[in-house]
């Protein structure tokens, strides 16, 4: 009997069962906040944005990103022919020449406008991709940055003399040929603002392809990077061979997204940088001195520094318009090729000599054969301006003349 019931009520539950709705199905819990980052899918490196941000060339600040952002319209740059200064003045050259009756470009390109501009796209370069022996180191001893090298470039260059079967021919016909040259000199590590600026020769600093770095004016004082056809890295040689730029190399690479990285420096000490300021952004004239340099905190030799510094553009006057330190050098490409500057108590200016600053300086918009005078520690000497051999700039030269 017992059985019985027992059997009944289990078909009873089984009936119940299945007519009866089933009840509503139980939600998990949300889970709980993870700790870590959500994975982000991986790309391939040259698809990845690289972005960096200024605490300077070497060091930048997580918490800030700029990417490069250019400006300017370089169909239309203005030409810099003859735009130099007596005095410090933004967009020209503080020249320390008032002369310049060398050589130029024996035609015009296609690249200018023909009225007061010039297209940097339209622009040709010198064939050729030549490699060199370069040979290059800049180091630190004591308070002294100290360089050497052969002034060959870490990177091609175009084949010098050009060619007449060169496109370049017609237009810049450098008969020069690129010649190892044995470059030794120091600037101080940690240099500071002079009172005045000083006005700049034909050569302003030395950059870190390993290459000398002249000034925007060709031989003729026009506008070096415009009327002049240099190779694909922005170079060319001059009579001495020399290889040099007269602007920021395209050659140099720029790794850093936001503040431009170093590229050089400037006979006074102070670094050149690239194109970029700090928020990444295209730096003109209008946003530099009349040096072409500023001041901001910069990265200076492992340590933040609020600092001058230059900056290349790519409208005249391209990357140093005069000095804003003391130069520790006026020239490399005078007989000798070290680089020091010349030692001696008076402005004199013999054959195969760089004359000293003080002599320079002393004709700083000044026209040649006005009389001057240089303060020396022996006592005020007196003279005439006059140009001295081999080099682009007056300098006040003793009565008499120089010495033997």
């Amino acid at each position: 009997m017992k059985m019985r019931l027992f059997s009944l009520l289990m078909v009873v539950c089984f009936v119940l069962a299945a007519c009866l709705p089933l009840p509503p199905p139980v939600e998990a819990p949300p889970p709980a906040a993870s700790t870590l980052p959500p994975v982000e899918p991986t790309l391939p490196a040259t698809e990845i944005p690289t972005e960096e941000t200024h605490s300077s060339e070497q060091s930048h600040s997580a918490e800030e990103s700029h990417t490069h952002t250019d400006v300017l319209d370089v169909t239309r740059l203005a030409l810099g022919d003859g735009r130099t200064s007596s005095a410090p003045q933004r967009g020209y050259v503080f020249s320390c020449s008032t002369r310049f009756d060398g050589p130029q470009a024996q035609g015009t390109g296609a690249w200018m406008n023909g009225d007061g501009t010039w297209d940097l796209t339209k622009k040709i370069s010198v064939d050729g991709a030549v490699t060199w022996p370069h040979s290059f180191d800049v180091r630190v001893q004591g308070s002294e940055r100290v360089f050497t090298g052969n002034d060959l470039p870490n990177h091609i260059t175009g084949t010098f003399p050009v060619s007449p079967s060169d496109d370049a021919y017609a237009i810049d016909r450098n008969p020069n040929s690129i010649r190892a040259q044995q470059v030794s000199f120091s600037i101080p590590v940690f240099p500071t603002l002079a009172a005045q600026p000083t006005c700049v020769g034909g050569e302003v600093g030395f950059m870190l392809s390993g290459v000398v770095l002249f000034s925007a004016f060709d031989a003729a004082g026009g506008d070096a990077v415009a009327r002049e056809v240099q190779d694909g890295c922005d170079g060319h040689p001059q009579e001495s061979g020399f290889y040099h730029y007269h602007s920021l190399s395209r050659c140099q690479e720029d790794g850093a997204a936001g503040h431009s990285e170093l590229m050089g420096y400037a006979f006074d000490g102070f670094g050149i940088y690239g194109y970029y300021g700090e928020d990444g952004r295209e730096v003109t004239n209008a946003d530099l001195d009349e040096c072409h340099g500023h001041i901001h905190e910069i990265f200076w030799e492992g340590q933040s520094e609020e600092m001058y510094h230059y900056h290349a553009t790519r409208e005249f006057p391209y990357v140093v318009g005069c000095f804003r330190g003391t130069p520790s050098v006026r020239g490399l490409t005078t007989p000798g090729g070290t680089g020091q500057p010349q030692t001696g108590t008076g402005p004199t200016t013999g054959q195969g000599q760089q004359p000293p600053q003080e002599a320079i300086i002393a004709c700083s918009g000044l026209s040649a054969g006005v009389a001057c005078t240089v303060n020396t520690p022996n006592g005020a000497l007196t003279g005439t301006c006059q140009q001295p051999p081999n080099l682009q700039q007056l300098a006040c030269v003793p009565a008499g003349g120089p010495p033997p």
